[in-house]
């Protein structure tokens, strides 16, 4: 490892004064990101460690170049920022995934028939759930790992109830699934049985 001289010291002490987080910091951090990028926490955490050993290194290997704007808690944010737009876009939208998954299809394949046996309905509000299990749930404590509302959102999709939607309104994505799959439930309920 290279000695540091004083003035790359005095940076390195700068810049992670200035990475200070209160008020819950980075996990918080991480949180709303995750949130906000809708990724989970486990892919948001290694971004921002990466994006400070960036600038780390640019002070150790690159000191010549290095203005007072890279040492700022702005740069470092524009970077991780930077980072998960990039991994965001390689997400597939929440209710394309649910329409892609198998459970839900077979879901959809015995709705279609003009009437069905109640073992079929059942069978049907298995499949529901386990989507949502699959496609919602397992994505959304994913994100919320470690927060106040992964131990409030149900791994029952007939659990969920609107008070509860309520606390995930940030979760847009996963509200709407979740509407989708109540409302199709319920019309399988509806539907005339043969038995």
């Amino acid at each position: 490892m290279t000695e540091l001289m004083t003035p790359q010291e005095n940076a390195l002490a700068t810049f992670k004064s200035n990475l200070h987080l209160p008020n819950g910091g980075f996990h918080a951090l991480i949180v709303e990101l995750a949130r906000e990028f809708q990724l989970p926490f486990h892919t948001v955490k290694p971004v921002l460690k990466k994006s400070q050993k960036v600038v780390e290194k640019k002070i150790t290997n690159d000191f010549e170049n290095i203005a007072e704007h890279d040492l700022s808690q702005e740069n470092w944010l524009a970077l991780i920022r930077s980072a998960l737009i990039t991994l965001v876009e390689q997400n597939v939208p929440l209710m394309v995934s649910l329409t892609q998954n198998q459970d839900y299809n077979d879901a959809i394949a015995i709705m279609a028939k003009a009437s069905i046996t109640h073992s079929e309905q059942q069978q049907v509000l298995e499949h529901l759930a386990m989507a949502y299990e699959m496609q919602v749930y397992k994505p959304l404590t994913a994100m919320l790992y470690t927060s106040i509302l992964y131990w409030k959102i149900s791994d029952d999709l007939y659990q969920v109830t609107p008070q509860t939607q309520q606390e995930f309104s940030g979760y847009p994505q996963h509200l709407e699934a979740i509407n989708h799959l109540l409302k199709l439930s319920e019309q399988v309920k509806a539907m005339k049985l043969t038995d």
